[in-house]
């Protein structure tokens, strides 16, 4: 005889047997005790929970000759009989029999006398999948069924029940397995199989189960049919598809710490290790949820359902990221996740997500600018300007400057503006030497546009993201001249837009009253722009 698979081989027989669900299996028992029964029941829950097992048991437990303690003795012929397919216990599926024309054939049937048993128990699996018609053909049968007859209705989906259904059903709901459930379930089929998987392997498959006792002992037959009847962790893993809490915990430090290099890296190493990208996007994700819930609450294992120790590593990796961070990265690999089967090499949209995450100045969204407020804040960077030291009223803000970006080589400054600002300045002077006056001007500007921008980020955080990598220049009359890096001419565009100009006006006048900005593209240095013509060919025109 062919072999069983384990969740056949081990389905459940009594309802002591049925796990996580005595909120249900003791209600049963009682009523097949005490002979109190309903004509119609209706089982509700995820795959994998026992519905249709349960329905079985009662149907076996209904017609048992002598119950004990409401559980079929499993002895008796009417045991016998239901355990080998009696021609009273019919089983129907409604997804490849929904029509009106099936359910007329079914309350057909329930007309006549059970052949062999005491009840004739009709259980009708995924009833949600039945036409409205076949519905109202069942409805006055399903309320008063003949007396030899018991319908137990089993779905996924009890929401697409229409009311008159569920109303004429005694409904029980399944409850989702826990993994400390699904363990010690898995310990005892697995030691009547003769078989072993290790602790940490046994977790990982009540994981991927996701709440369904099924689902794990497929999966656990599918572990012992790749490494036999001794299996590893890390056998799971390769089984799976999957990959270990290490892994993830480097992944999620290096998206946390803004390290895009070290995450695209992670990937790499995922990749190689030929594991399905789609599950490990699904891991990562419940990775981070746990992070975020652990940031959130505390101290939540049973919310989490994990170890004492794994709960200890993600309370002290929350601990050490912020909030919108976690936030910001949960929906980014979420949003990749629910796209990711668009593309033909998966790979991509997750390295992009990743560096998207790494780096949130990318994204203009209200949630990106919290996580790069945040990582800001986490990592601050203390750049200040190379120069003479009088005159120098404060230095740069530091949180004016990435920390995801490394600090550039070091660049020629730019000539500070003359007395009169309307006169072109020629590129020799630009090598020229600062005077005292001129450098205090630039640092008095230089510290009143730092303000405002401050100011700006307070009013409206999207014309920040205008402004971020600009700096005052001069401060003259009444005028402030701010300058835009020469690659951002894009922005300084839209900066120039009326409403966005006058959040900035807005910005200065609560600064510095009576001050005008200015605003003007900075001018490349002469080398840079023989680079420049080197990459690019001597036919470059730089305006």
């Amino acid at each position: 005889m062919a072999r069983r698979a384990l969740y056949r081989e081990y389905r459940p027989k009594t309802f002591s047997e049925v796990i996580g669900q005595d909120h249900i299996t003791t209600i049963l028992k009682n009523q097949v005790r005490e002979g109190k029964l309903s004509h119609a029941y209706l089982f509700c829950g995820s795959r994998g929970t026992g519905k249709t097992t349960s329905a079985k048991i009662l149907a076996r437990a209904v017609n048992c000759l002598s119950p004990e303690n409401g559980e079929p003795c499993r002895t008796c012929s009417a045991c016998r009989l239901s355990a080998s397919g009696s021609a009273d216990v019919i089983e129907i599926d409604a997804a490849s029999n929904n029509g009106v024309d099936d359910v007329r054939a079914l309350i057909e049937q329930a007309q006549f006398a059970p052949l062999e048993l005491k009840y004739r128990v009709f259980i009708i699996d995924e009833v949600h999948m039945l036409s409205n018609a076949a519905f109202n053909a069942l409805l006055k049968t399903l309320e008063e069924p003949p007396a030899h007859v018991l319908f137990i209705l089993a779905t996924t989906e009890p929401q697409k029940l229409p009311a008159t259904i569920v109303s004429r059903c005694q409904r029980f709901d399944f409850h989702r397995l826990t993994i400390a459930h699904i363990v010690a379930n898995l310990t005892a089929v697995l030691e009547k199989a003769g078989a072993s998987i290790e602790p940490n392997g046994l977790r990982l498959i009540a994981r991927a189960a996701d709440g369904g006792m099924r689902d794990a002992l497929s999966l656990a037959d599918q572990c012992l049919s790749f490494a036999g009847d001794r299996v590893s962790e890390q056998d799971v893993l390769d089984a799976l598809g999957a990959v270990s809490g290490e892994t993830l915990e480097q992944t999620a430090d290096a998206l946390l710490s803004g390290d895009a290099a070290s995450a695209v890296r992670a990937l790499d190493t995922v990749v190689a290790g030929g594991r399905d990208l789609g599950v490990f996007l699904n891991d990562l994700s419940k990775h981070f949820r746990a992070l975020l819930l652990a940031k959130t609450c505390g101290e939540c294992a049973d919310l989490l359902d994990c170890t004492d120790d794994q709960m200890r590593r993600y309370l002290k990796t929350a601990k050490a990221a912020d909030e919108a961070r976690l936030l910001y990265a949960l929906e980014q690999i979420l949003k990749t996740q629910s796209t990711l089967k668009l593309f033909s090499s998966p790979r991509v949209p997750i390295e992009a997500a990743f560096i998207r995450v790494c780096r949130p100045v990318d994204d203009g969204s209200l949630g990106a600018l919290e996580a790069r407020i945040a990582l800001l804040e986490q990592r601050p960077v203390s750049m200040q300007p190379v120069g003479p030291s009088s005159g120098m009223s404060e230095p740069e803000q530091p949180k004016d400057v990435p920390p995801w970006e490394e600090p550039a080589a070091p660049t020629p400054e730019p000539a500070p503006h003359n007395a009169e600002p309307a006169a072109p300045v020629e590129p020799a002077a630009e090598a020229k030497p600062a005077t005292a006056g001129s450098e205090r001007e630039a640092s008095e500007a230089e510290t009143v546009w730092a303000q405002a921008k401050a100011k700006i980020l307070e009013l409206n955080p999207m014309v920040y993201m205008y402004v971020k990598d600009t700096r005052g220049v001069a401060l003259l009359d009444g005028v402030l001249t701010v300058e835009f890096p020469a690659a951002q001419e894009g922005k300084l565009n839209g900066l120039t837009a009326p409403r966005n100009l006058n959040v900035a006006k807005e910005a200065l006048a609560s600064v510095r009253p009576d001050t005008e900005p200015v605003f003007k593209l900075a001018v490349l240095a002469n080398e840079n722009e023989e680079k420049l013509k080197d990459l690019f060919g001597s036919t470059l025109t730089i305006k």
